[in-house]
């Protein structure tokens, strides 16, 4: 705590003289909502395919130890050192969560990311589930992640926990949306005749007592990461598949969100955010007053909807910079994959520096990022973005 508040003092002290912050430095007081000197840029390195760095890494070498991935994000901070890069250095993707080492097996092929291939509760019961034990690719992404704040300590690399409801279909894939059906309408039945129907139909127990199960395993894991030494300020704590067009804002404040504010509880010294992604700026100002989804990880353009090029509505930035200084939330606007593979320089460009003004005219702490950079994209498009956020994002 006290190296946290350090950071803070000295970050202050740096804008008030007029000099450049370190990317840790500049997430923090983002995050803070306080004055920064430049737009913050997120550039998360499991967004990148390992093809575009370097074709000697693939997905299977980088699966097999944590040290390639670190490896691999040395690669990464010599293309881009002028990237604040947040987030942790993992071409793990989904493999480092924690399902595998409770039952769940992936698939790891060269080209693409890790994925579930049979899931723990289809070879075991819900009570033959244990706890993760801190071995396999749970192992590796945490060694991982002290690897990364170890060797690079002014950029911001908080570790990622995969959330109840992320965790919970890990375990179990898509029949959890079917077990979650179920104990709705059981929860929401008007009398005993319906809800023996239902039962004739599942168990309506079994989605709340496998969530009460990914809830513990999810602070678990996180407790794994603090016992390491890990740096947990700014950590985020991951529900995706709870977002729309899977589940409706409300359905996920009214069945999913208590259990998110249980784990954000265990974790909220740190300033975690859990990470949901609002679908249009009405449900980012709803969110608002759920105290674990008013971080940057909700606030953002993640989800909204895209045009035919990848472009989120520009009304909607607008929206989001009044409602960031209104909620004392910052803003992240987030350039698709699809945009960046497809769009033209200028495009990008133009994109870029109209949200940097809008930011920066409007004094709200904010954020560009990349949201995914898939094969076939031209890497200076990176450098583009970057530069460009140092030429429009300086704040006055």
């Amino acid at each position: 705590m006290f190296k946290i508040v350090k950071d803070i003092v000295r970050g202050k002290l740096k804008v008030s003289r007029g000099r450049p912050l370190t990317g840790s430095e500049r997430f923090l007081l983002v995050s803070l909502f306080s004055r920064v000197d430049r737009v913050a840029t997120l550039l998360v390195p499991s967004n990148i395919h390992p093809q575009l760095l370097d074709p000697a890494y693939d997905f299977v070498r980088l699966t097999k130890n944590w040290e390639a991935n670190l490896e691999l994000f040395d690669i990464l901070r010599k293309r881009f050192p002028t990237a604040d890069a947040a987030m942790p250095a993992s071409w793990l993707g989904l493999a480092g969560m924690g399902q595998v080492e409770m039952g769940t097996t992936m698939r790891i092929s060269p080209m693409v990311e890790p994925s579930p291939d049979v899931y723990a509760l289809d070879k075991m019961s819900l009570e033959d589930l244990d706890l993760p034990k801190l071995e396999g690719f749970l192992k590796n992404q945490i060694e991982l992640i002290v690897g990364t704040q170890d060797r690079y300590p002014d950029i911001n690399s908080p570790p990622i926990i995969e959330g109840s409801f992320d965790l919970a279909i890990l375990l179990r894939g898509e029949k959890l949306f079917n077990d979650f059906i179920l104990h709705k309408s059981y929860v929401n039945a008007k009398n005993e005749d319906q809800k023996e129907k239902i039962k004739k139909k599942g168990d309506p127990t079994f989605f709340s007592r496998l969530m009460d199960l990914a809830t513990e395993a999810s602070i678990h894991i996180g407790k794994m990461y603090k016992e390491r030494g890990v740096g947990m300020l700014g950590c985020v704590i991951v529900n995706q598949y709870a977002n729309p067009p899977i589940m409706s804002p409300n359905d996920f404040l009214t069945y999913i969100y208590p259990y998110v504010e249980t784990v954000w509880k265990e974790f909220k010294k740190y300033r975690p955010t859990a990470g949901y992604m609002p679908p249009s700026p009405t449900v980012a100002k709803e969110i608002g007053d759920y105290r674990a989804l008013s971080g940057i990880a909700c606030f953002n353009n993640y989800m909204f909807p895209q045009n035919e090029i990848g472009l989120t509505p520009v009304a909607y930035d607008e929206e989001m910079i009044q409602l960031s200084k209104e909620l004392k939330t910052p803003y992240q606007y987030l350039v698709h994959g699809k945009f960046l593979r497809d769009g033209t320089k200028e495009e990008i460009e133009a994109q870029v520096k109209r949200v940097c003004e809008l930011a920066v005219e409007n004094k709200v702490p904010f954020a560009v990022g990349v949201a995914a950079v898939p094969l076939g994209t031209d890497l200076t498009k990176i450098d583009l973005i970057l530069n460009s956020v140092a030429k429009y994002g300086v704040y006055k």
